[in-house]
């Protein structure tokens, strides 16, 4: 029966992911990159991993999966950093650059052993606050605005199939490698990669290096205060209610986001 649950919310997560990076890149085509970076930069991943670990094991596990996360999703949103640095050699090499950077300091945070959540979140707020900083003071990204854009079925449904399967094999990770190591599954930038692949193939690497700070923005302001919210909710009201208080208290701040992505 686990087994089968479980194949189930990998399907979920599947259909959810997918229709989520649709969404996200249709709406960076049309309204611009500013928009569509901030909603693909919104909990998605995260939220599936940590949701699903909870109801495949349990809400204490999935608790200890966010210790970790905090520091680990900042080093996720460094990957748009390096992203935004190594792409001006061209766009294969900005994501293999960054993935590299990514997994290496990943992998070495997991073999630090270290269960600290406080800890993690302080470490967390400095690589953010020097991400923000070295994206609004470093780096010239003007955004793009958006176009009227007809999609064919064929057009989304492989958006969607490609989106869906690196979505879902993350979730799948943060199932079987146990709390820390499903912390740093839950962090991996599937939807960010997605988006990025998508949108460079649409609409050219200029466009897609704009829309890589309203992600990195997105994921700051909103993906670390969720992983917190889980963090202290999980326990008290459970898993449903926990996720649901969860998005309901990073919603503004995706607003925030918006603003300071599409005013710096």
């Amino acid at each position: 029966m686990l087994d089968m649950m479980l194949l189930v919310r990998l399907l979920l997560s599947f259909l959810v992911g997918s229709s989520w990076v649709v969404f996200a890149t249709v709406m960076a085509e049309k309204k611009g990159t500013t928009f569509g970076g901030v909603l693909g930069g919104f909990p998605s991943t995260a939220a599936f991993s940590f949701l699903f670990i909870g109801l495949n094991q349990s809400s204490e596990i999935a608790v200890e999966a966010t210790v970790v996360f905090p520091l680990i999703f900042a080093v996720t949103n460094t990957f748009l950093l390096f992203f935004s640095i190594f792409s001006r050699k061209g766009f294969l090499i900005g994501i293999v650059a960054s993935l590299i950077i990514w997994l290496v300091s990943s992998m070495l945070i997991f073999l630090s052993g270290f269960k600290d959540f406080y800890f993690s979140l302080l470490f967390g707020l400095i690589i953010s606050f020097l991400t923000y900083f070295l994206f609004t003071r470093k780096l010239n990204l003007q955004p793009f605005t958006g176009k009227v854009t007809l999609y064919g079925f064929k057009e989304i449904l492989l958006r969607g199939l490609g989106a869906g399967v690196v979505v879902a094999g993350s979730v799948f990770l943060s199932q079987i490698g146990g709390p820390v190591l499903g912390g740093i599954a839950a962090a991996f930038p599937a939807v960010f990669t997605s988006t990025l692949i998508i949108l460079n193939r649409r609409r050219g690497l200029e466009f897609t290096r704009s829309a890589s700070k309203p992600l990195a923005f997105s994921g700051i302001f909103t993906v670390i205060p969720y992983s917190i919210v889980v963090h202290y909710s999980y326990p008290v009201v459970g898993v449903w209610f926990g996720t649901l208080i969860a998005y309901l208290a990073v919603f503004p701040l995706a607003l925030i986001a918006y603003f300071a992505a599409k005013h710096t």
